[in-house]
């Protein structure tokens, strides 16, 4: 049976259980190509297929190099896929072949390989994950510069940024990593042998990319990485297997600090020990909830010096400064732990007044750790100054004395009908007032009054501290432990609450900010958000800044009080932080004496702007959970104009992209719609002037009602064009006046003449329609639009109905329906008829017109109040196409109005 301390780890039960699971991924790991790592994973495959495992090649990616080619030979191949792309075959890895054919080791080659567009997906270890999740067991290889994590490093080493990366938990789900070395000059020999690179590229690489420095950089990022993975391994397996850590594998330092100055040279000390022995090093403060704000600002520069010198910080909550420590360092495997020297003398030490050094304390609960005590012997200044401790404030003060005086009334009055006992509880609500009211600090204070209090006035013999009787004395001892034990308890609990409620606060805070941020449309609504938020959260002047690329060019888009502005000096600082990408001004490294703090705010380098808070008004200290709060509600707002500023642009492609789509096709629709009407007049006339003695009188007639018909096509397109453009700018104006439905479609379709000749055209409409109130010629225009449309998309002989009635549901409005026997118009596509310039054609050889139509058929009857749209015909054949008129009343005076 496991003790309680030593119960397996569930997580890491099921991590191990995972890793052991069909469906596992090894992955050979190199420093940089060229190490052998393709050569090792097929080696080793060789090995395993001749212990009779089922081992099958996915894809290898040889590069030509013969050896490799070699080791290839009978081993089962899955046969790579076609692909065109730009016109050219290309072979990628077939993985639904792969899932087909399921071996049990598949081998994959570069793991972080992009694959042909077509693929099915965009990323080889895309497909890898699939073959993982189908229970196949994967081999692949990757160098370490394509890791995610280690990609701005690897830039900065080699000046190269790599855009295949791989993601990191990729790594971790890995259930073994081989590492593939070479040292520098071994490589180097065979990059100039030819077994890498041919000649040509193996002297150019050895010139950039392949240098002895970027090799030995990457090599030890290789390793590091290995050390990493070995390191999370040993955790895994202690915690899977219930053992007390640490385990001493991998040198771990924790440094414990408590706020003081003196932590300065502690760190140090602990940077220079981590260093001498090449050991991952961390310091963590133990916050028990009553730390000043100065204290807290101290830990803060702290974890800033262990940040610049390499290391992690961490702060942990607790009441316990000696439990937090020992668990944590059991939790990160660590194998040292080091404070500092307490430099307190004890006059009386046998009184146990203050607790032991935390260093004693170590060394007597705890000893698989090594403890490192360091000297923090500053130089002395005067007096010490006196650590800040419980704090006592006037008001905290006079509700413990009114609680205490209270009691004291109250147990007076209660004493003729209670016991001795029974009156202590009355000075117990005291103590737990105090502690919830007021804290720890005055619950103890309630605790040792009361209990004096208690002694003086209720105790024989009366009015003096002294007791004769033993019940009395237990009474009131008991009395004592108890107030002390239950303040400890209610203060605690007070305290979690304000944290709690702080944290509950917060979370709302963030919640409200974050949707406020998802809403906001563009980058001035957003930064109003941000000000906003940041104003309400630390009480200071708060100013957003879009650009600051001089001092005289900074632009303050918003500033909450409005009339604040920054100084000149604030300027200049605003200009180093926006050249810079860094912060300036207050409580930062950089012109730490401003008033004002600058965060200049980029995401992927792109530059959105710039928050200026002038943290010297801020009526609080900041502490580590307000600088917390600042970085989360800067990096969010970052974020939400990042993303305004993608909107924006991704509009403007839009218009920019739909304005060139109405230029080609204007510039098509133009030259066709002129250019055919006046090819068939000039042929015409052409015709009548040269052959004109040769013509009979019939045929000079049909050439005369083609010049007639060809015109009046031609002034129909023109008056679309002008109406379109009257649409445009708004400059149409309805004049109303009283005519009849009949008149106007009769109007129409005699416009139209000639056009109608090829169809039938049927008219079905009630003789008792009262009169439309509209502007005959637009709502005419209009029809003659729909009517043209219709015979065009019609059938030789094809019928043409032209319905009207009055609407079921809304007497007020008239319906016409024009329906027609041709094609019809797909679903998708029937808001898409009523675009500009959208004819359902290709352009210029559609033979269906210009696309206008429609479109000002929907302006000029939405001018009117009305609608229009598009449907099939009743008969499930053709195109109908519904238009709604509203009748005489208010709403058509409303819309005169607009």
């Amino acid at each position: 049976m496991y003790s309680a301390d030593q119960r397996p780890d569930p997580n890491a039960l099921l991590k191990a259980a995972r890793r052991e699971a069909r469906g596992c991924l090894r992955v050979f790991l190199g420093a940089a190509p060229g190490v052998g790592k393709t050569y090792t994973m097929l080696r080793t495959a060789r090995e395993r297929a001749e212990e009779g495992d089922d081992i099958v090649i996915g894809v290898v990616e040889s590069h030509g190099r013969a050896d490799t080619e070699a080791f290839c030979e009978g081993l089962s191949r899955v046969p790579l896929a076609p692909l065109q792309h730009h016109g050219r075959t290309f072979y990628e890895f077939d993985i639904d072949a792969a899932l087909e054919r399921k071996p049990t080791i598949l081998l994959v080659d570069e793991l972080a390989h992009r694959n042909i567009p077509g693929s099915r997906h965009p990323r080889r270890y895309q497909d890898i994950e699939e073959l993982l999740d189908a229970g196949i067991d994967v081999w692949t290889t990757v160098n370490v510069q394509h890791l995610e994590s280690l990609n701005d490093d690897v830039a900065r080493i080699t000046g190269i940024r790599m855009r295949e990366t791989v993601p990191d938990t990729l790594l971790e789900r890995a259930r073994d990593v081989s590492l593939v070395d070479l040292t520098p000059e071994e490589l180097l020999e065979r990059l100039r042998r030819g077994k890498v690179y041919i000649p040509e590229q193996a002297r150019a690489a050895m010139e950039g990319y392949f240098n002895e420095s970027n090799l030995n950089a990457l090599r030890e990022l290789a390793i590091q990485t290995m050390a990493e993975r070995v390191d999370a391994d040993v955790k895994v397996a202690m915690d899977a297997s219930g053992r007390a850590g640490p385990w001493p594998v991998r040198p771990h330092l924790l440094v414990v600090v408590n706020g003081s100055e003196d932590d300065v040279s502690l760190v140090r000390a602990a940077h220079r020990m981590a260093e001498r022995r090449l050991a991952v090093w961390r310091a963590v403060y133990v916050d028990k909830g009553v730390a000043s704000p100065e204290q807290q600002l101290t830990v803060e520069k702290i974890f800033s010096l262990v940040t610049r010198l390499g290391g992690d910080s961490l702060r942990l909550q607790g009441h316990s400064q000696l439990g937090e420590v020992i668990n944590y360092a059991r939790s990160i495997n660590a194998t040292t732990i080091m404070v500092g020297r307490d430099g307190k003398r004890r006059w009386w030490p046998w009184l146990r007044l203050r607790p032991r050094p935390l260093a004693q304390r170590l060394i007597a609960h705890t000893d698989v750790f090594d403890i490192v005590v360091v000297a923090q012997g500053s130089v002395k200044q005067g007096r010490r100054k006196r650590q800040p401790g419980w704090r006592v404030r006037p008001p905290q003060l006079l509700a413990t004395s009114l609680a205490v005086m209270a009691s004291l009334g109250i147990a007076h009055l209660l004493e003729p009908w209670l016991e001795l006992a029974n009156l202590s509880l009355v000075f117990l609500a005291a103590v737990l007032f105090s502690a919830i009211w007021a804290g720890t600090a005055m619950a103890m204070l309630s605790a040792v009054v009361g209990f004096l209090v208690f002694n003086f006035f209720f105790t024989e013999p009366r009015l003096t501290f002294a007791m004769v009787e033993r019940g009395q004395l237990l009474t009131v001892v008991f009395f004592f432990l108890v107030a002390l034990v239950v303040g400890q308890l209610a203060g605690r609990g007070r305290q979690r609450l304000v944290a709690l409620r702080a944290s509950r606060d917060q979370t709302q805070l963030l919640l409200r900010y974050a949707e406020q941020l998802s809403t906001a449309t563009d980058s001035a609504s957003a930064a109003k958000v941000g000000v906003d938020t940041l104003v309400q959260c630390f009480e200071v002047p708060v100013i957003f800044i879009e650009t600051a690329e001089s001092a005289s060019e900074v632009q303050v888009v918003y500033a909450l009080p409005d009339a604040e502005r920054l100084d000149m000096t604030a300027k200049q600082a605003a200009v180093w932080s926006w050249q810079h990408q860094k912060p300036s001004g207050r409580g930062t490294q950089t012109l730490s004496q401003q008033a004002w703090r600058l965060l200049p705010l980029a995401v992927h380098g792109e530059k959105v702007g710039m928050l200026a808070l002038k943290l010297s008004a801020s009526p609080k200290a900041l502490n580590h959970e307000r600088e917390s709060l600042i970085d989360t509600l800067v990096r969010q707002l970052s974020m939400a104009l990042e993303r305004t500023r993608l909107v924006a642009e991704l509009n403007t492609t839009r218009v920019s992209e739909e304005n060139e789509r109405l230029r080609s096709a204007l510039l098509s629709s133009v030259s066709h719609d002129l250019r055919t009407p006046l090819s068939s007049i000039i042929g015409a006339t052409s015709s009548l002037i040269e052959l004109k003695p040769q013509l009979s009188e019939d045929d000079q007639r049909e050439l005369l009602d083609g010049i007639l018909s060809e015109s009046e096509r031609l002034n129909r397109y023109i008056q679309n064009l002008l109406d379109m453009t009257r649409l445009g700018h708004g400059t149409l104006k309805i004049e109303r006046d009283w005519v009849s439905f009949d008149d106007v479609i009769n109007s129409a379709l005699k416009r139209l003449g000639q056009s109608l000749k090829h169809v039938v055209v049927r008219k079905q409409w009630p003789t008792t329609l009262p009169l439309l109130y509209v502007h005959p010629a637009l709502v005419e225009q209009a029809l003659v639009n729909v009517l043209d449309n219709a015979q065009r998309f019609s059938p030789p002989g094809g019928e043409l109905l032209i319905k009207a009635h009055l609407n079921e549901g809304d007497p007020a409005t008239l319906v016409i329906t024009i329906e027609d026997q041709g094609p019809g118009i797909s679903p998708e596509l029937r808001e898409q008829v009523f675009d500009m310039f959208y004819s359902g054609g290709d352009g210029d050889r559609s033979a269906h017109g210009s696309g206008l139509g429609l479109a000002i058929c929907r302006g000029m009857i939405g001018a009117h109040g009305g609608t229009i749209n598009a449907d099939t015909g009743e008969s499930g054949r053709g195109t109908a196409i519904i238009i709604t008129l509203p009748l005489l009343g208010a709403d058509i005076r409303s819309v005169d109005e607009e």
